[in-house]
């Protein structure tokens, strides 16, 4: 995921909006393939395989995650109405830790024990927090933009 950044002045509301979605879009990519891969660990489909490319899959959507994470938490308060920015930092703050300990978790299973149904539970967990949190955004906040 590049990412070009101009220092020279602050994104605009449109800019952030835009960006937010189209990682968004690319988010929503990479968790359908790692739910892909969790359901052919669980189906017994050469599960050693696919372990291997479900664990590279995971952490890639970790990097991915991780940094647009950090850039909603920077940017999405700036859209706020006046004098709610702060409640929406903090909101956004304690549902992304959510999620940063989720799939962390989950990567541990992946490294631990690799249970196909423990794994696929995890995953579907996992991705139902991603899509719900980035459905609220787009939804909830990014409209207001």
């Amino acid at each position: 995921m590049e990412r070009r950044t101009d220092t020279r002045r602050p994104a605009t509301p449109e800019e952030i909006s835009a960006r937010i979605r189209s990682e968004h879009a690319e988010i929503s990519a990479l968790v359908a393939r790692v739910e892909a891969l969790s359901e052919r660990v669980s189906s017994g489909a050469d599960v050693n395989k696919t372990i291997v490319a479900l664990r590279e899959e995971l952490q890639g959507l970790a990097s991915v995650l991780l940094e647009h994470l950090h850039y909603e938490e920077y940017q999405l308060p700036t859209l706020a109405p006046d004098g709610e920015a702060d409640q929406m930092a903090e909101d956004m703050r304690r549902e992304h830790r959510a999620q940063r300990e989720l799939l962390d978790r989950v990567i541990r299973e992946l490294d631990e024990t690799a249970v196909g149904s423990k794994l696929v539970v995890g995953v579907r967990e996992l991705a139902r927090a991603i899509r719900d949190d980035m459905e609220h955004e787009e939804h909830e906040l990014l409209t207001q933009s």
